[in-house]
């Protein structure tokens, strides 16, 4: 009765939505290795942290997967942002659905678990598929759950995925604390190039969280591998990012937020785009690709506003290797390049008051935004995230998994 119980409301959110892959996958996900051996859980009341993108290679959410194994009792759901079948938008708060088998929100009333709700469970289970991008809120999530976890006692499992715009590219300043939020807790760079279970690793440890923690570690991946790689079909982990590819241009347009750009959202060009109504697109994506940035190329583009209907123009990034494209980089000459073909065009939102600039919590640090208001060159701009980057890299060698 219970399984039966279970397998209607997950089946009910999840299985219309989530794809089976289309071929045989070489890379297995965490799920997969701890079905593997899932003795560590039998006879203990499971909390699921998860979302639409929990799947195993075969398609099959990880909550079902889970619930069939004989002597593992699924407690209790919790949702993050988007929702567990990933129908909320950027922002909007998730529900709590009660039941038997409650669904409890961590985006919403309370963005981490209670006492109470952890009352339900012996051991939490986080799967959850991140971007690889700090400004996302699925790292903060975990953490939160973790400290959580610590305060009751109990311990947290987190099965890994593949960061899917690889592990090896580490760019963009290191989040300094006053610019803390829940889409960058911790002094990470924007591109930080772990799988989530390295960032489980790295906040527990280096970061205090102080959890009992396990990673379930993936087979099969290794840090060169983008998403096309892995063989894995592809589950939106939130409504904007409808492909592998939109996460490699994400860290480069999401973090125009704060600025009178546009990055194409609502449409089919989301966050492939940097867009305004007063650009010129066929200048802008000239200069830009006389600076033979590594990875990408950009060409002129032009999309009607959803909004209004009038035409925003700009430039669309077309990455062409995701192993030597810099993200966060591309972003400050794209920037710098807007700011120098038509000055005094670009706004950013500056600091009014207590309120901090949106544009400086998305980067983790209000010197991007001074240097660019200044006149500052990008190589300089960049130059001046260098020495922090450097040492994130080496603190981050510690917690690596993959090779």
């Amino acid at each position: 009765m219970r399984l039966a119980f279970i397998s209607t409301l997950i089946f009910a959110l999840f299985s219309s939505l989530a794809p089976a892959a289309a071929q045989p996958a070489s890379v297995r996900p965490g799920i997969d290795t701890l079905l593997e051996e899932p003795n560590a859980l039998v006879g203990r009341r499971i909390g699921l942290v998860t979302h639409l993108a929990g799947v195993t290679y075969e398609g099959r959410p990880t909550a079902t997967a889970l619930a069939k194994i004989p002597g593992i009792r699924l407690a209790a759901l919790f949702a993050p942002e988007h929702g567990l079948d990933g129908s909320y938008g950027a922002g909007s708060a998730v529900p709590t659905i009660p039941g038997r088998t409650p669904v409890y929100s961590l985006y919403g009333g309370s963005f981490r678990p209670t006492r109470d709700m952890l009352s339900r469970v012996d051991v939490l289970v986080i799967d959850l598929q991140d971007v690889g991008v700090r400004p996302f809120t699925y790292a903060s999530t975990m953490a939160l759950v973790m400290a959580a976890a610590r305060d009751a006692g109990k311990p947290v499992v987190v099965l890994d995925r593949p960061n899917p715009i690889a592990g090896v590219v580490v760019d963009g300043p290191v989040l300094e604390p006053q610019f803390r939020s829940f889409i960058g807790l911790y002094p990470i760079p924007m591109i930080h190039g772990l799988t989530l279970g390295e960032l489980a690793r790295l906040y527990n440890d280096a970061f205090g969280i102080g959890a009992k923690l396990t990673v379930i570690p993936m087979s099969g991946w290794s840090r060169d591998m983008d998403w096309q790689d892995t063989g894995l079909a592809w589950i939106n982990p939130s409504p904007g990012l409808t492909s592998a590819e939109t996460t490699l241009t994400y860290g480069a347009t999401g973090t125009v937020d704060g600025t009178n750009l546009w990055n194409g959202t609502s449409t089919s060009s989301r966050f492939q785009v940097v867009l305004a109504p007063w650009l010129d697109g066929p200048r802008l994506a000239e200069r830009l690709n006389r600076r033979a940035l590594p990875g990408v190329r950009f060409s002129a583009s032009a999309i009607p506003h959803p909004r209004t209907g009038r035409v925003w123009q700009g430039v669309r990034l077309h990455v062409t290797d995701p192993l030597t494209f810099r993200p966060a980089a591309t972003t400050v000459h794209i920037l710098t390049a807007i700011r120098d073909l038509h000055p005094g065009r670009l706004r950013i939102d500056s600091p009014r008051g207590r309120r901090r600039s949106l544009f400086d919590i998305v980067w983790g640090t209000k010197s991007v935004r001074l240097a660019l208001q200044r006149g500052e060159p990008a190589e300089a701009i960049i130059a001046g995230w260098q020495p922090s980057l450097e040492r994130f890299s080496r603190l981050r060698g510690t917690y690596l998994i993959y090779r």
